[in-house]
């Protein structure tokens, strides 16, 4: 979440109830966030100085408003342009793409969307392996009616990896 807050910040300088509002309109699409997370998430990004924030009285209230530091902005393109964590890959992917607009270089843009589309392909091929190694088992009826559901989820992982690379290739072969 933390990269997600310093990329809105990279748009423009926010409020919570901003950035609150920006994950409600759209970005919940990619990754779903509570006031209170963003919360934490702001105190963690506060703590390493990536953020600062200015203090208003806005109605006789206290209004903070958070912006990107230097260091949050090396933050953010070092998260850019870094390894994409097959740990939750569809949101780590469509997080990167969301903000795709901010690499000014067609050769990095291009470097961010190879990189998703290698671990993509990766992660692919390890799921199919894995398929490959369960369907020699031998299973009793009751192993079976179980397992077939597993295979199930695991098929649709399979395929929603397909169609993540046929998505990235169709939208952004352009890119190549």
């Amino acid at each position: 979440m933390e990269n997600i807050i310093l990329g809105l910040l990279m748009l423009k300088e926010m409020t919570i109830y901003e950035m609150n509002a920006s994950f409600q309109q759209g970005l919940s699409l990619i990754y779903s966030a509570s006031y209170g997370s963003l919360q934490n998430a702001t105190k963690k990004l506060l703590n390493t100085n990536l953020i600062d924030f200015t203090a208003n009285v806005e109605n006789g209230r206290n209004k903070k408003i958070y912006k990107i530091t230097e260091k949050g902005i090396s933050a953010f393109f070092s998260w850019m342009y870094g390894e994409i964590s097959a740990n939750k890959l569809e949101v780590s992917m469509l997080s990167k793409i969301f903000f795709l607009g901010l690499i000014d270089s067609h050769e990095g843009k291009q470097e961010i969307i190879q990189g998703i589309m290698d671990v993509t392909t990766s992660e692919t091929q390890k799921l199919e392996a894995v398929r490959e190694g369960l369907s020699g088992l031998e299973l009793s009826d009751e192993q079976n009616d179980i397992a077939k559901y597993q295979f199930k989820t695991l098929d649709y992982g399979i395929m929603s990896h397909h169609a993540g690379l046929e998505w990235l290739k169709k939208s952004f072969g352009d890119l190549f």
